[in-house]
C-alpha cells in the first residue's frame, strides 16, 4: 500500500493510499500538525517510496504505518 494524496479538515488528517482507501486519524494524534497553519499542513512532500510524508517547514514525519497503531482508534472515511 502507498499513499497517494494527503488532506485534512478542522480535525483530522487523512491518506489516500493507491488501494482507494482513505484512512483518517484526529489531528490531536500528531501535535506538530495540530499547531501547523492550514500553509505549513498544505506544503507536504510524499517520500520517495510513497510511504512517508514530510512536512519541511514544522520538521514532521509520518509513516503509512503511523496511521495503522492499533493502540488508537482508527478512523476510515470514504471521501
Amino acid at each position: 500500500m502507498k499513499i497517494e494524496k494527503v488532506s485534512f479538515d478542522k480535525e483530522n488528517i487523512y491518506i489516500v493510499t493507491d488501494s482507494g482507501h482513505t484512512i483518517g486519524n484526529p489531528l490531536h494524534w500528531f501535535p506538530r500538525l495540530a499547531n501547523a497553519t492550514h500553509l505549513q499542513r498544505d506544503n507536504y512532500e510524499i517520500g520517495p517510496f510513497t510511504e512517508s510524508i514530510h512536512w519541511p517547514e514544522i520538521d514532521e514525519d509520518l509513516s503509512l504505518e503511523s496511521f495503522f497503531d492499533f493502540k488508537r482508534e482508527l478512523h476510515y472515511a470514504n471521501i
